[in-house]
């Protein structure tokens, strides 16, 4: 059902990102422009560069030079794509075409997705009002259905006991995350549990343990040992402020290495709050300072338990909206076991949660209806879903699609020796 907004989405995909053709789109693009001519066929040569590097393939053939200012000389100023208004969409690249929609293969199964670094499609999967599920889909409901990319295939060998049994691991997974009846708390408990049992004897080195696995994908979703973990989460406490230190040093490294865009904007907006608050001065875009753990921690926490009290049930849906997503769109079987990709799978949500409850304009919302004693109406549900979208889009593109900048922070987390079931608490109940 995804249709792409043009001038009017909030923001472009035309812009900073690396847009490369393939040899026969190139092709197809450059006999198209040639056959037109003048202005369009001087804008080719100048802006799209055939791939000179050692990585040249047909796949890489060329690469879209972007302006100075990283837009798409290509994108025009009412939003739309100058390209795609003379010719389709056949000969585009495949990620003009095809982009925010996500195609993975494994076997005789294509899955498709979307990105929600795509403002419209975080919106549609977010806060659709029908629930999630699995459905079959037809190839015309692409933008070329005979000409489709895949973003992801796993050429996988015969009778491999770790990505023969992904399908019904992920479906434990996902599950979970759907169950009604407990917290998100303590679904993230489970499946982090179920992931540090599972990593035993289910990883890419391991040999075949079919009645192992198949003994805990039954157990999973045993309703009293279910109970048990929520009665344990529910009275855990982190001892000391882990979580908050790791997700200020992850926010703060991000703008580091990217100061100029908007989503370092944001992060200064929210760190320069809450200095603020702490005393330590006055400047909104100071990020250079660590904050001090403990007091951050209790700060945040005032502010969520206060959202929380409006607005829980609607960032619960959000965050697990968000959760099933990934565990559909991006494969665990791509690490070399579940329970790494788990526990980066819980920073990246605490992350995302730190933004949103210290979002200012959410904080502002319940704030109002605080002092005027006052429940949420259909305006502020709709606020809220706004600043959601604008957060998560944001963070999408910044963190969750960068595995560069992700394997940065593994790699700390790593060396930290914080890669283990007792340190997933803390991020948990962040």
């Amino acid at each position: 059902g995804f249709s792409c907004l043009g001038g009017d989405c909030e923001d472009t995909c035309c812009k900073s990102w690396d847009i490369w053709f393939d040899q026969p789109h190139y092709e197809l693009l450059k006999e198209n422009i040639q056959q037109e001519g003048g202005e369009l066929e001087s804008k080719f040569s100048a802006q799209i560069e055939l791939n000179q590097a050692t990585d040249a393939s047909e796949q890489k053939y060329a690469c879209l030079k972007l302006d100075d200012d990283g837009h798409c000389a290509f994108l025009q100023d009412d939003g739309l794509c100058e390209i795609h208004r003379h010719f389709g969409e056949k000969p585009l690249s495949n990620i003009c075409a095809f982009y925010p929609r996500v195609l993975s293969r494994q076997g005789d199964t294509i899955e498709l997705s979307g990105a929600l670094s795509c403002p419209e499609m975080a919106r549609q999967c977010l806060f659709a009002e029908e629930s999630i599920e699995l459905v079959d889909f037809k190839p015309d409901i692409l933008p070329r259905p005979d000409d489709y990319p895949l973003t992801r295939e796993l050429k996988l060998p015969t009778e491999h006991f770790y990505y023969d049994n992904f399908l019904p691991v992920r479906d434990v997974l996902m599950k979970t995350i759907e169950l009604e009846g407990f917290d998100l708390d303590s679904r993230l408990y489970f499946i982090s549990s179920f992931a540090s049992r599972l990593g035993l004897f289910y990883h890419l080195e391991a040999d075949p343990a079919q009645d192992m696995l198949e003994s805990e994908l039954k157990q999973a979703m045993s309703v009293s040992m279910l109970e048990r973990m929520d009665d344990f989460v529910s009275k855990y406490a982190p001892a000391e402020p882990v979580a908050i230190i790791v997700v200020q040093a992850v926010l703060q490294l991000r703008v580091q290495q990217f100061p100029d865009e908007t989503y370092s904007h944001f992060i200064k907006d929210v760190f320069g709050a809450y200095e603020n608050l702490l005393g330590e001065g006055n400047n909104t875009s100071a990020t250079d300072a660590v904050l001090p753990a403990e007091e951050l921690w209790q700060l945040f926490q005032q502010r969520r338990q206060l959202i929380d009290a409006y607005f829980k049930q609607e960032l619960e849906s959000c965050f697990s909206r968000y959760l099933i997503n990934c565990l559909y769109r991006e494969w665990f079987i791509t690490m070399p076991d579940l329970f790494t990709y788990i526990h980066m799978l819980l920073i990246r949500l605490a992350i995302l949660r730190f933004l949103v409850y210290s979002h200012p304009e959410v904080y502002r919302m319940v704030e109002e209806l605080k002092s005027k004693s006052a429940s949420a109406t259909e305006t502020e549900l709709k606020n809220l879903q706004s600043c959601l979208v604008d957060v998560i889009y944001k963070n999408s593109r910044a963190i969750d699609h960068n595995t560069t900048f992700l394997q940065v922070v593994y790699d700390a987390i790593h060396e930290q020796q914080m890669m283990t079931h007792e340190y997933s608490l803390p991020f948990i109940k962040f």
